[in-house]
């Protein structure tokens, strides 16, 4: 029934996508007046924006060519954005099957990636908390990247190992978990902006050259985020089904208690999935500073109640749950402009949330459970 509730949903969206380009001209065009200025304009303004702190997407913020429909252009923009919130999402929602936390500080986590990737690519002299001089690294961006995940894994691996673990051997309620998850939270946003500031930093200086599909366009840089989206979610779908160490990643998920009996070692899984989550985190990070053409010390902070709609409606403890849910908030959070501010976006989202739940409790993927 599900499967089936889904093709025609998808066969739903894409008849209105078509017939929307077939029909009204002046909604196919985007010949809104506002909108016209605003994109004529981009290039100034995005340098304000970005001066003034303010997330800018790249797709969004591109001027559009005659004849591009501005419907398909925003469907594209939110797979794209879907893809690259779903890297976070998926973590996180590891994170909740393993261990039933709802981590409130993962959103820090996808801030340090980005910014510890211009802490390594950046030409600029930097320096490290507390530590009176400064140096210059100046990576190219892929190496500067990878030392950046394999550094936010770590900080992973270190949360486990001095907190969340101790925590867990002492019983301490998943309440009391979830409060210590916000304080460091707090911290880790404050930490984050002592260290890196408040300005708006660039991964790179170069601009994305464009292609043009007809009906939408889409950067370069952008099929280069998608790609590596795709192969990531493909490596973590792989990994939790085909590895022994993934099918024991699932044991723990369904009943901790009866798979460490079955001679799994639980707290090792545990540690393995923070490694991955923060990982992941910081790879979609990176992906969506390139997306937004800029990162800043509050990204993920802005982005945490997407994550967290995205798990919930996608199923809570699922990961490939967590992947649908952040196609659906991406594509609602993109679509919903033609109609409604930019302001209001995210709104929209967790609108449709709070709907889906209504109808599902349990999400789209997520399995209905007997209370009481």
């Amino acid at each position: 029934m599900l499967l089936r509730a889904l093709v025609v949903l998808v066969v739903a969206a894409a008849a209105f996508v078509v017939l929307t380009a077939m029909g009204s001209p002046a909604l196919a065009a985007g010949t809104d007046t506002a909108v016209t200025h605003a994109v004529a304009g981009s290039g100034e303004a995005a340098a304000h924006a970005t001066q003034a702190g303010t997330i800018i997407h790249a797709e969004a913020a591109a001027p559009a060519e005659p004849g591009d429909n501005r419907v398909v252009q925003q469907l594209v923009n939110g797979l794209v954005f879907g893809l690259l919130l779903a890297l976070a999402s998926v973590g996180l929602s590891l994170i909740y099957g393993t261990t039933g936390l709802s981590n409130f500080a993962h959103g820090e986590q996808v801030s340090l990636g980005a910014l510890l990737c211009f802490f390594f690519t950046t030409p600029q002299p930097v320096s490290l908390p507390l530590l009176p001089f400064e140096f210059t690294i100046g990576l190219p961006l892929f190496p500067a990247a990878i030392a950046a995940i394999a550094v936010a894994a770590g900080t992973g691996w270190l949360q486990d190992k001095f907190l969340w673990s101790p925590l867990r051997r002492r019983r301490v309620s998943i309440v009391q978990q979830m409060i210590v998850s916000i304080g460091l939270s707090l911290a880790m946003l404050n930490f984050i902006q002592w260290w890196f500031g408040a300005e708006r930093q660039r991964l790179t200086t170069s601009i994305d050259e464009r292609i043009d599909m007809g009906l939408f366009s889409i950067g370069i840089s952008t099929l280069w985020s998608v790609a590596i989206s795709l192969v990531c979610l493909g490596g973590v779908a792989y990994f939790l089904m085909r590895t022994r160490t993934g099918r024991a990643t699932r044991a723990v998920s369904d009943n901790p208690a009866l798979a460490s009996a079955s001679g799994i070692r639980v707290d090792k899984v545990v540690r393995l999935v923070w490694m991955m989550a923060t990982g992941l985190a910081a790879v979609g990070g990176i992906l969506l500073a390139l997306y937004d053409n800029a990162a800043a010390f509050d990204v993920g902070a802005r982005l945490l109640l997407l994550m967290f709609a995205a798990v919930t409606l996608g199923g809570l403890g699922h990961p490939f749950g967590a992947l649908v849910g952040s196609l659906v908030i991406g594509v609602a959070v993109e679509m919903s402009t033609l109609w409604v501010g930019t302001d209001l976006k995210y709104a929209v989202a967790l609108g449709i949330l709070i709907l889906v739940l209504l109808v599902r409790p349990q999400g789209i993927l997520g399995r209905a459970e007997r209370v009481g």
